[in-house]
C-alpha cells in the first residue's frame, strides 16, 4: 500500500493493492496505474484550514478547543460540519447547536477524515453535469453505507463506510479532471455499478478504483481508507477472509448497487431485492430480503438527505 510519497522505483508488489503477489495481468494494471500516477499529484485538494486540521487531530496531545477554533475560523466548513452534525446520518435526540457538540457527536478524528472527504467532493464542482452525478451518487452511497451498517449494529464499520462512501468514485472525478473528454463522455451515459470499470481496465490497464485508492493514499488519508476504496472492484479479495476491511468493502459495494436502484423511477420489485439479498456482498454482510424491504424508506431518505448535504 502507498503511504506518502513514493519514488518511481516502488516495486509493483507494493504499488498493488490487493496484498498478494501480482499476476502477470497484475503487473501490467500496476505499471500502467504507476506510470499515470504523476498526472495527479498535484490535484490536492484541500483548503489550507482542512489540512492544518487533519495535521493537528494527527498530534497524540491535541484539545478540542483548538478543534473548534479552527473549524470556526472557516464558516463555510463550519456551517457543513453542523449540517452534517444534525443529518440522518449521525441521529440523537437532541439537535447539535454548536460545534463544540459537533466535535463530540461526530468525533474529531472522523471529523477531520470527513473534512476532507467534503473537500475532496467540492474540488470537482466545475465538471459540469457529470461530475454532479458522480458526486449524487457518492453521496447517496455514502449515506446508504453508514445506514445498513448502523442498523446492523457495526459502529465500527460505519464511519469507514461514509467516508469511503463518499471517496469511492473520485477515480472517475480524476479522470475527467485530467481531461479525458472520451472518457467523460462514456461515464456520463451509463452510470450503472459494476459497469464503468470492466471498460476502464480494457483501455487503460486499471480502474477508477484502482487509481483513487492510490490518489488517496498520495493524499495521506489513513487506512484503511485507500485500501477499501481501491479493492471496491474486487470481491475476490473478500473471499476467505474476516474483518473490518472485508466488510466494509462489502458494505460499500452494496450500498453503490442499492444507490443506483434507489434512483430509478419505480422501486424494485421482489426478486430484485431477493437477488441483491443472496449475491456474495448481501450474504457476507448478512443483509437479508426482508431487512432490505424494511429499510428501503429509510434508506431512501438518508440517500436524499445526503445528496443535497455534500454539494
Amino acid at each position: 500500500m502507498l503511504t506518502g510519497e513514493r519514488s518511481q522505483d516502488t516495486p509493483l508488489e507494493e504499488l498493488w493493492l490487493d496484498g498478494a503477489m501480482p499476476s502477470e495481468g497484475d503487473r501490467a494494471a500496476a505499471r500502467s496505474l504507476a506510470a499515470r500516477l504523476g498526472e495527479f499529484e498535484g490535484l490536492r485538494p484541500f483548503p489550507a484550514v482542512v489540512q492544518e486540521l487533519v495535521e493537528y487531530i494527527g498530534r497524540p496531545d491535541f484539545k478540542v478547543d483548538r478543534v473548534r477554533q479552527m473549524i470556526e475560523s472557516d464558516p463555510a466548513l463550519a456551517s457543513r460540519i453542523m449540517r452534517v452534525a444534525n443529518s440522518v446520518a449521525f441521529r440523537a435526540y437532541e439537535p447539535c447547536t454548536s460545534v463544540a457538540n459537533a466535535i463530540v457527536r461526530i468525533g474529531a478524528t472522523n471529523l477531520a477524515h470527513l473534512s476532507m472527504a467534503m473537500a475532496a467532493m467540492t474540488f470537482f464542482k466545475d465538471l459540469g453535469g457529470v461530475g454532479m452525478r458522480i458526486r449524487d451518487h457518492s453521496a447517496g452511497t455514502a449515506a446508504v453505507a453508514r445506514e445498513l451498517a448502523f442498523r446492523m449494529g457495526l459502529s465500527v464499520v460505519s464511519s469507514k463506510v461514509l467516508l469511503a462512501g463518499l471517496l469511492h468514485d473520485i477515480g472517475k472525478l480524476l479522470m475527467i479532471q485530467t481531461g479525458d473528454h472520451d472518457y467523460a463522455t462514456s461515464i456520463n451515459q451509463d452510470l450503472s455499478p459494476n459497469t464503468a470499470h470492466k471498460r476502464e481496465m480494457q483501455r487503460l490497464g486499471f480502474d477508477h478504483a484502482m487509481l483513487g485508492g492510490h490518489v488517496l493514499a498520495r493524499w495521506n488519508l489513513p487506512e484503511p481508507l485507500p485500501q477499501i476504496v481501491a479493492c471496491h472492484h474486487q470481491p475476490q479479495l473478500l473471499q476467505g477472509k474476516a474483518g473490518v476491511v472485508p466488510m466494509a468493502i462489502s458494505t460499500l459495494r452494496l450500498a453503490d448497487t442499492i444507490d443506483w436502484l434507489l434512483a430509478q423511477p419505480q422501486d424494485p420489485d421482489p426478486i430484485v431485492l431477493k437477488k441483491l439479498a443472496l449475491s456474495p456482498d448481501g450474504v457476507y454482510a448478512g443483509f437479508g430480503e426482508d431487512t432490505l424491504r424494511d429499510l428501503w424508506d429509510d434508506l431512501r431518505t438518508a440517500r436524499a438527505e445526503a445528496r443535497s448535504l455534500f454539494r
